[in-house]
């Protein structure tokens, strides 16, 4: 009994902590598909979204291992109110070590509402006729549509 009761709390504790993580990569899964649905397109709705210019798009879209990147990349400049160019140079050198570690080395400090976000997958855009992390569209003028 107490076996059990050890196994369901460890269990419960281990689906908790993913949960952030998991909403991150949920988001960053529903900006890929519009993508690869429309690339020509994400990239005007991105570009116009974040206020990226023609040449930092073709930078970021060189510079990321996917489109999806490319927004959370351009994101985490306006928050940090650091230039695109800076987080894509960071983008590169800290590959593999998470968006967490991107966003402390731009100075998001985490427990900051920012950073919350970021792991929420709460970034407050949607490319027009995406899928939220539900499967819900989010249009224009609907909740979590920025």
């Amino acid at each position: 009994m107490l076996c059990r009761r050890l196994l369901t709390t460890l269990a419960l504790v281990l689906l908790t902590a993913g949960a952030a993580h998991a909403d991150l990569d949920v988001y960053l899964r529903s900006l890929s598909v519009s993508a690869e649905a429309d690339l020509g397109g994400f990239r005007t709705q991105v570009g116009a979204h974040f206020g990226a210019s023609g040449s930092q798009l073709d930078l970021a879209f060189r510079s990321v291992d996917r489109p999806a990147d490319v927004a959370v990349c351009l994101w985490l400049a306006q928050q940090s109110r650091q230039p695109v160019e800076v987080v894509l140079r960071e983008y590169s050198s800290r590959k593999g070590q998470g968006w967490g570690a991107l966003a402390q080395s731009l100075g998001i400090k985490p427990g900051s509402a920012a950073f919350k976000a970021l792991k929420q997958g709460e970034l407050g855009w949607q490319p027009a006729g995406a899928a939220d992390g539900n499967g819900k569209n989010k249009g224009k003028g609907k909740k979590g549509h920025s």
